[in-house]
């Protein structure tokens, strides 16, 4: 017994100063990156500044937990802004990732799980017959444009307001998602000839997008959207408005690019335009297909893909295109989202939060609209219905800041920004709705004092 005692003691002892460590590192931490890194961070969104809090700095995630420098837990919703829909560290992932990095993290030729995942994708999204991979979702979208404007001999492209498909210049006018966060319309460094080149519609607009097309329409190579919105928070389209902007494309002889970064794979094994059952011409994918890796992919008929070099004259090439331990990765991914069929779980789960999430605001007296597609959503200050960004933009900033804060206070990590989606994955139990639930609670009521309402 006094060895068990003594062996005890120690362990106690060590956790407590490995606890002091983490406790001292993180102001360390915090101030390395704010000294080497630009305002703190790699992507201008996690540096919290939207809701007026310091950034969190990580140092692991386990299924639907975070942990931080301070030893702190998180139940988290961000799931890396949608890529985890396993959860952190899925076992099949770790052993595919371990197994490949054994061999070589980048062997620099065309690599057998290339080809495997290209399969696994086409076999899942009937309206893609080839695939080319990228190192990210925005050179994806860069590359889709490309084709879309080698192909037609066009020049202009049709966005909507509140997408986001990367922060390539052209595609940098009245963004969503992180723009939307720091209140910018456009990017400063993004010349105006080729901002001239982008035309942007409201979404869910189907008389604004005729306008549009009467107007353009024998210059639109391309038109680029999210099928359902994820980049000003989720917002579901009208089914008239995505078929009509699939008829007017189709009449205009103009490209139709579907950016499923954010959907693919995501609501369905393989795309929402499954769901749709309205076809594009060209998908953009990414996230959930990398499994936490970086990737991006540009998918279409063998037609439109053969434009690209080295069969055509439509120039793409990357050191990192078709990574193979983002290959490996992904292959893991859509096999065990595959063989689990867990869409079901989620679609349930999803609703559930959503429901309670927007009983809890009724309860506190806080008006909300909670907008949701299966395991993806968001919670908009707002009075009134959601459907195009102009109306996403007239939320309560300083309420969802205080909802948000408040969450984080208890444990509970949700973007930091009112433009962002929550996601979940299937790591997430019941139980860790309802303790979300209790805390979605608490926050509400400590901002219903304060809650304006749209401006």
């Amino acid at each position: 017994m006094p060895v068990i005692q003594n062996l005890q003691s120690k362990i106690q002892n060590s956790n407590r100063q490995i606890t002091a460590a983490r406790r001292r590192l993180s102001p360390a931490a915090q101030d390395i990156a704010a000294r080497y890194l630009v305002g703190g961070v790699n992507s201008p969104v996690r540096a919290f500044r939207a809701v007026g809090q310091p950034p969190v700095v990580l140092t692991e995630g386990r299924g639907a937990l975070l942990r931080d420098v301070d030893g702190r837990r998180y139940l988290d919703f961000i799931m890396g802004w949608g890529a985890a829909i396993l959860g952190h560290a899925h076992a099949d992932v770790v052993h595919a990732v371990r197994r490949q990095v054994g061999r070589g993290a980048h062997v620099g030729l065309t690599h057998e799980a290339e080809a495997r995942l290209a399969q696994a994708i086409s076999d899942a999204i009937p309206s893609i017959e080839q695939v080319r991979f990228t190192a990210s979702g925005t050179e994806a979208c860069m590359t889709a444009i490309r084709v879309a404007r080698g192909a037609t001999g066009r020049s202009k492209v049709l966005t909507f307001e509140g997408c986001y498909h990367g922060h390539s210049d052209g595609l940098l006018v009245k963004r969503g998602s992180g723009l939307a966060t720091l209140g910018l319309a456009s990017s400063a460094g993004v010349p105006e000839p080729i901002a001239q080149q982008t035309l942007v519609a409201p979404y869910n607009d189907p008389a604004a997008l005729e306008d549009i097309f009467n107007t353009f329409g024998g210059q639109i190579a391309c038109v680029i959207l999210e099928p359902v919105a994820a980049n000003m928070g989720v917002v579901v389209p009208e089914r008239k408005f995505l078929e009509r902007v699939r008829e007017l494309a189709t009449r205009h002889g103009a490209i139709l690019i579907f950016d499923e970064v954010v959907t693919g794979f995501r609501t369905a094994y393989g795309g929402l335009q499954r769901a749709l059952e309205i076809t594009p011409d060209l998908t953009v994918l990414g996230k959930i297909i990398g499994g936490g890796f970086p990737i991006g992919a540009v998918g279409g008929s063998r037609a439109l893909m053969s434009k690209l070099a080295p069969e055509g004259p439509v120039y793409h090439a990357g050191t990192f295109a078709g990574h193979p331990v983002a290959m490996v990765a992904g292959c893991a991914t859509l096999e065990a989202l595959r063989r689990e069929d867990p869409y079901k779980r989620l679609e349930r789960m999803g609703r559930e939060l959503a429901d309670g999430l927007a009983q809890a605001a009724a309860r506190a007296g806080v008006p909300v609209q909670v907008n949701r597609l299966g395991s993806m959503l968001t919670v908009f200050f707002n009075r009134a219905p959601v459907r195009r960004f102009d109306e996403a933009r007239q939320a309560d900033l300083q309420a969802f800041a205080g909802f948000a804060n408040e969450l984080r206070r208890q444990g509970v990590l949700i973007p930091p920004s009112q433009f962002e989606t929550l996601f979940l994955s299937t790591a997430h139990t019941d139980a860790m709705l309802a303790k979300t639930l209790r805390a979605a609670r608490a926050a509400l009521l400590s901002v219903s004092d304060t809650y304006r309402g749209p401006r």
